[in-house]
């Protein structure tokens, strides 16, 4: 029975994942001090810091060379599996006895069959999975049952009316506009950066550390987000930036408008920080752009709070929506037309199975946490509204 028992241990991480599954979304105090802010923290503060030291993005490294990889174990699977064949049929039958050092003669170990060498493999991949998943909800998962960021800040969570969302739209569409005047801008008359692409995804961690004095539960210890060398293609899944939990790692699309990188750059440093749902992470991106010293970095935060304001504020009354519309510089419009354009050279089939992939991960989560219903899937990036018109309360947007 113990036999039996020792080829089934491959399943023991995942049973503790699917337990933290089951039961922490009920005990959100011990997701916020036992997971949050002790596991995770001693996991992703070693790890973020040494991955952050690499340039280049190890996740995108690692999906390249997956492919090779598992054909290369697989042929070699393979290749054993057809040695011990031969090896049951006699054609490379070892001796039945070995000697010893004093001239004994001792039993070797039958080979191992076909059957038991797949067996093994199987095994194997079912420690790696099985690891992976535990790895995930440590540094991920579970951080979806924490106490959210409004008990967190003590932000209100009433549903605003649309004169006072029409308001924080006008005054993020008037900061943004004036912050933009200051910025450089391509040929196309659309914002570029002041400096290069490396040294801005570099300084997203400068908003963090402005704030981690107010807000202790800010601290991390990922300093960079990391450029994606195949952003073009990535651009075709819709995707923005991604975080790896295994590896504690952002990763950034560079390819999209030079306007949304640091937006980008700073939600997915969110996620290194223990803050897994979207819209807090989008609401973290916000806050921390409009607190770094970058210019260009503070226009990407404010650009990007007014577009989800300015959504927001198109679904209770379109009319209001384009009377805040208004005070939109001619500059801030071109960028928002580019970004439009930019992503609809990528649309497709491609592009829209990745958007069903999020939606239904996204929606397998606990996001309900923030006061957005479990389920919404997508739509749970709309509660970063509910967190901007709470600051804004609160602190008046600044």
């Amino acid at each position: 029975m113990k036999f039996r028992l020792k080829h089934f241990l491959f399943l023991l991480p995942a049973l503790v994942a699917a337990a933290i599954i089951l039961i922490l979304p009920h005990f959100p105090n011990i997701a916020e001090y036992i997971f949050s802010r002790g596991i995770f923290r001693a996991i992703a503060t070693p790890l973020g810091w040494l991955v952050s030291v690499l340039p280049f993005s190890l996740t995108e490294l690692a999906v390249v060379a997956a492919f090779p990889v598992c054909v290369a174990l697989l042929v070699m699977l393979i290749i054993r599996m057809r040695r011990a064949a031969k090896r049951r049929q006699g054609v490379e039958s070892p001796p039945a006895q070995a000697k010893t050092g004093r001239g004994n003669r001792r039993a070797v170990k039958p080979a191992h069959t076909p059957g038991q060498i797949l067996a093994r493999a199987g095994r194997g991949v079912g420690w790696a999975l099985s690891s992976a998943l535990l790895m995930y909800m440590l540094m991920h998962g579970a951080n979806f049952d924490r106490q959210p960021v409004s008990q967190l800040m003590n932000l209100p969570t009433a549903t605003s009316t649309p004169q006072q969302l029409e308001a924080i739209c006008i005054d993020l569409a008037d900061r943004a506009s004036a912050a933009r005047a200051a910025l450089e801008e391509d040929s196309e008359g659309r914002m570029k950066f002041s400096q290069s692409t490396g040294a801005t995804l570099r300084q997203a961690n400068e908003g963090y550390r402005a704030l981690g004095s107010k807000y202790p539960f800010l601290w991390g210890a990922a300093w960079r987000a990391k450029p994606v060398v195949l952003s073009h293609l990535w651009s075709y899944t819709g995707i923005t930036g991604m975080y790896d939990p295994l590896l504690a790692e952002a990763n950034v699309n560079v390819d999209q408008p030079d306007c949304d990188i640091p937006f980008t750059a700073a939600h997915e440093l969110a996620h290194t920080r223990g803050f897994a749902r979207e819209e807090e992470a989008n609401f973290f991106a916000y806050l921390t752009c409009i607190n770094n010293s970058s210019a260009d970095a503070r226009y990407s935060g404010l650009l990007n709070a007014y577009e989800y304001c300015y959504g927001a504020l198109h679904q209770y009354d379109p009319a209001l929506a384009d009377a805040a519309a208004a005070h939109c510089s001619d500059a801030m419009n071109r960028d928002m037309a580019g970004q439009g354009a930019y992503w609809a050279q990528f649309s497709g089939g491609v592009q829209q199975a990745a958007a069903n992939i999020n939606n239904a991960f996204i929606s397998s989560q606990n996001v309900g946490g923030n006061g957005v219903a479990a389920g919404t899937g997508t739509l749970s990036y709309d509660g970063v509204v509910r967190l901007i018109v709470g600051y804004y309360e609160v602190y008046g947007g600044m």
